[in-house]
């Protein structure tokens, strides 16, 4: 509920009396929870509900909205950082042990991502060896021949089939 808030508070101080179907559209989110955040955000004096008349209404984000708004978007930044730190952290470890065992090393993406990124970022950092696999045939073709490999992956309908296969996102 607390990012969701944030991102309500960003859109307020971001634009000039967004309404709350502008800031639905933006966040994704209905109406009736922009509704409620908002209500939220007002009972807690982050922002302050004026009407202009009988049909608009501007929100303005106070003082307290705005220094809410500024920590809660460094608290995200910091858990962020951390959670790249830890997945760089379990690339590295994973790959050196793997290519100590004399295993080649693949990584399996569907999409450019920014885990993506990381995980090759990382493995190029250490100067470890890897293919990339884009073609999910060509997953199964691995997993089935090859007993000195290992596959790297960060997608969640990937079943674990073998030692084989790690989802890095997994502890």
């Amino acid at each position: 509920m607390n990012e969701k808030i944030t991102d309500v508070l960003t859109i307020l101080d971001r634009e000039d009396s967004p309404s709350q179907r502008e800031i639905a559209k933006q966040t994704g989110f209905s109406v009736g929870l922009v509704n409620t955040l908002i209500k939220k955000c007002a009972k807690k004096g982050l922002v302050k509900i004026e009407r202009l008349n009988s049909r608009n209404i501007k929100y303005i984000l106070t003082p307290e909205g705005i220094k809410e708004k500024t920590q809660k978007t460094i608290d995200y930044i910091k858990r962020s950082y951390q959670a790249i730190q830890q997945l760089q952290s379990r690339v590295t470890e994973l790959a050196l042990k793997h290519s100590a065992e004399g295993k080649k090393i693949y990584v399996y993406k569907e999409i450019d991502d920014e885990i993506f990124e990381i995980v090759t970022d990382t493995l190029d950092e250490f100067n470890v060896k890897y293919k990339v696999i884009t073609q999910r045939n060509e997953l199964n073709q691995m997993i089935e021949q090859n007993n000195k490999i290992i596959i790297y992956h960060w997608i969640s309908q990937i079943e674990k089939k073998e030692q084989k296969v790690i989802n890095i996102l997994n502890n």
